[in-house]
């Protein structure tokens, strides 16, 4: 009997004994493969994470079990329902796969919206919080793919049922890969765009920041704006996120599927990593366009790094993460001066972060991310007052965006990114989203600028230009 085959009949044997469902998975290499492909040939639920220039990613389809909260506890009770269920889970691997990869395979993957309770508006029947047990999960790094199975366990199952059903959902993995169509084919070029609102309102609702700041019931906000295209021949999530990946090699390429929709992105931003006591997080605030030669885009830069306002922005969200990180953390470094971040079209203040966890600290991903989320990055300071002026003053519905998007694994472990330079994708609509950090310097038509650079990262993806 092979060990796969044994691995299986002892969780069939163990579910029924104790009369309980269980999950079993299994992981074993395959060939390496485009994860973007297995992502194109899914349908339903699927998920890509992945960092193209690093050669590191994970694609995940379908969903054995799940995981859904909402509300102010949204976090602490989605950390209490995984920690149930990899409690339930029985993993195992093939005999080339160590046991210290095999503690990190079975992961949960998914996200969560910006705001606690359920969006609505497009993003209607998207939850406030989801992460899925995939049915199956690719992970490649270093060149290595891995391969992760995972089935439910009824007390009662059939174990040769079962183990064809782990045969079939691996054997997806090894499909000949379908890359995603050339943009070229993509049917009609024609589309039609609406912003949300009209440029001078959202340089009104800058001012009303900028009021509310002066009065001292702010000390930043993060005001947002949306971009509806249209297209009759709609949005292939596999063709966009080809061109994003082209386009931004050194962000993190997501996508989750969701329903009809699917949420596409390439962020710049991680809000946690944690690895073993090891954790990373990042402030990012302050941006600038890149320049179209080499010294115009260094002169940009150093105004970057000289301008009052960008340096005032980055310094609030570096200090709220170092105020909220120092605490947990034995030992917590950071660069004394914010790093150049530069990308495609924009460049940013960065400054990582880089700590090790105490030990005893509630260190679960999840419930660590109830600490940060959301960022002075992507709401403001004081969090509450920036929230609630959010929810007053900026009239649209964020969903997914500036929320997150990872995995999660049965250690604590996992990666958490923000979600930015996005779209979601439903039918013949795709919806962008983009803000900008509003300080006591900033200049309304300057920040409409900030957002307007930021939505144009994605548009090529979306649009032949």
């Amino acid at each position: 009997m092979s060990r796969r085959a044994s691995h299986l009949r002892a969780v069939c044997a163990e579910a029924s004994a104790r009369g309980e469902h269980l999950v079993a998975s299994w992981t074993e290499r395959v060939a390496a493969r485009d994860l973007l492909a297995l992502f194109a040939a899914a349908t339903g639920a699927r998920f890509l994470l992945e960092r193209p220039g690093r050669g590191v990613g994970l694609a995940a389809v379908g969903a054995c079990a799940a995981i859904a909260s909402e509300g102010e506890d949204r976090f602490a009770r989605a950390a209490e329902q995984s920690d149930a269920l990899f409690a339930r889970l029985r993993a195992a691997a093939a005999e080339s796969v160590s046991a210290a990869v095999l503690a990190s395979a079975p992961k949960l993957v998914g996200g969560f919206a910006f705001a606690d309770a359920p969006p609505g508006g497009v993003w209607g029947g998207w939850p406030a919080l989801s992460f899925v047990l995939p049915e199956l999960a690719v992970a490649i790094s270093d060149g290595t793919a891995l391969a992760t199975a995972s089935v439910e366990v009824a007390p009662g199952a059939d174990a040769a049922e079962l183990e064809a059903r782990v045969a079939a959902i691996l054997a997806t993995a090894s499909c000949s890969p379908r890359p995603p169509a050339p943009a070229g084919t993509r049917g009609a070029l024609g589309f039609s765009a609406c912003a949300d609102r009209a440029p001078e309102a959202y340089e009104a609702g800058v001012s009303r920041a900028l009021a509310a700041i002066l009065r001292g019931e702010l000390e930043k906000v993060v005001l947002a704006r949306s971009c509806e295209l249209s297209r009759h021949s709609g949005f292939a999530p596999e063709q966009v996120l080809a061109r994003l990946r082209a386009d931004h090699p050194d962000c993190s390429l997501f996508a989750v599927g969701h329903g009809d929709a699917c949420f596409v992105g390439a962020t710049p931003e991680l809000l946690l990593e944690r690895d073993g006591a090891r954790l990373r997080a990042s402030a990012l605030a302050g941006s600038a366009p890149r320049g179209r030669t080499p010294e115009e885009d260094e002169r940009s830069a150093q105004e970057l790094r000289e301008s009052k306002k960008e340096q005032e922005e980055h310094a609030i969200v570096r200090r709220a993460l170092a105020e909220t990180l120092q605490p947990l953390c034995t030992r917590l470094d950071a660069p004394e001066a914010p790093e150049i971040l530069r990308l495609g079209s924009i460049q940013h203040l960065h400054t990582p972060f880089e700590g090790e966890l105490r030990g005893g600290t509630e260190s679960a991903l999840l419930r660590l991310a109830a600490r940060l989320h959301p960022t002075p990055a992507t709401c403001g300071a004081p969090r509450a007052a920036a929230r609630e002026f959010i929810a007053e003053h900026e009239q649209l519905e964020r969903g997914w965006y500036a929320g997150s998007v990872g995995w999660l694994g049965s250690q604590g472990q996992g990666e958490l990114v923000v979600a930015l330079r996005c779209a979601l994708l439903r039918g013949e609509r795709a919806t962008l989203l983009a803000g900008a950090g509003v300080v006591g310097r900033s200049v309304p038509r300057a920040e409409l600028a900030e957002t307007s650079l930021k939505l144009r990262a994605t548009l090529p993806a979306l649009v032949e230009l």
